[in-house]
C-alpha cells in the first residue's frame, strides 16, 4: 500500500507546539473531548465535536485518528514561514489523558501519533520546495492530505536536508567568521559557539 503524505500544522488547541512535537517525537491535534477516540467512527466523532461546538474540526480529528497509517509521511511547517520538518508516522493513534484539558498552550492536544523525524530534526528550507508544494502548504486547515506530492517529497527525504542559505545568512556567517580573529577571547568563543551550533 502506498504511503500517504500529510500536512500537519503544530498549532493544536490555540498554541504553537512545534518544539513539543520535535522534543517528544509526536504530531497531535487538539479538541479535548475527555475520552479516548480509538475505534471511533466518523459519525460519532462528528457528534462529539458538535456537542463541544467544534464541528469544523471533524476532518482534522478524523485524519489523525482514522486515516493516518504507520509509515505515512508528515510535513510540519514552522510558524517562522521559513522552515519545514519531515517525519514518518511510527504509531497508531494514541490518547494522552493528562493533556485532555481545555487549557490553551499548556494542554488540549491529547490525540497524538508518534513520529520519527528525518534529518536529525533539522528543518528543510521552505524556499527550496517547488511552487506546487508551497501552494499546498498554504492550505488553511490543521491537517491535509498532500499525497499528490509524494514522489518529490520522497526525493527530498532520500536526498537529505537542503543546504542552501540566503544571501543575508551568508553575510552574517562572514561577520561571525571574522569575529573568530578577534583579539578578545570571549568574542572568539561566542563566534565559535554560534558556528558550531548551526
Amino acid at each position: 500500500m502506498k504511503k500517504k503524505v500529510w500536512l500537519v500544522r503544530p498549532l493544536p488547541h490555540y498554541g504553537d507546539h512545534l518544539e513539543t512535537f520535535l522534543e517528544k517525537n509526536i504530531v497531535a491535534v487538539g479538541y479535548p473531548l475527555e475520552r479516548d477516540l480509538t475505534d471511533t467512527n466518523f459519525e460519532t466523532l462528528r457528534t462529539l465535536l458538535n456537542e463541544k461546538g467544534w464541528g469544523e474540526g471533524i476532518s482534522n480529528v478524523n485524519i489523525l485518528v482514522n486515516e493516518m497509517s504507520i509509515g505515512d509521511i508528515v510535513l510540519v511547517p514552522s510558524s517562522n514561514k521559513k522552515d519545514i520538518f519531515f517525519g514518518e508516522i511510527k504509531s497508531d493513534y494514541m490518547y494522552v489523558s493528562s493533556l485532555d484539558e481545555d487549557i490553551p498552550e499548556i494542554s488540549g492536544y491529547p490525540h497524538q501519533r508518534k513520529v520519527s523525524w528525518y534529518f536529525e530534526k533539522k528543518p528543510y528550507l521552505r524556499n527550496d520546495l517547488p511552487e506546487a508544494i508551497k501552494g499546498s502548504l498554504r492550505y488553511p486547515r490543521a491537517l491535509a492530505d498532500i499525497t499528490k506530492h509524494y514522489e518529490f517529497i520522497e526525493k527530498i527525504i532520500l536526498g537529505g536536508p537542503s543546504q542552501q542559505i540566503s544571501e543575508i545568512e551568508k553575510r552574517a556567517l562572514q561577520v561571525i567568521e571574522e569575529l573568530l580573529e578577534s583579539t578578545e577571547e570571549s568574542i572568539r568563543l561566542k563566534a565559535a559557539e554560534i558556528i558550531l551550533a548551526r
